[in-house]
């Protein structure tokens, strides 16, 4: 697999290996889910700031749309 650059939507350049994106990735994915699964599956996480970076992803995600 090849490493490619990439700008995510809040403006930082990273790749498509970091946590970053695919933090990002995760919450793209998630924002597509309905309410009741989105809070059952945040719920259990126990990586608090897994779950507050996922937060300010979609609350970025869905400001744009």
């Amino acid at each position: 697999m090849t490493r490619r650059s990439i700008t995510l939507p809040n403006g930082l350049k990273t790749d498509n290996y970091s946590k970053e994106y695919q933090r990002y990735c995760e919450a793209l994915n998630l924002s597509k889910k309905p309410l009741d699964q989105r809070r059952e599956w945040l719920s259990k996480l126990k990586d608090t700031r897994r779950v507050e970076e996922l937060k300010e992803w979609l609350t970025l995600i869905w400001k744009e749309k």
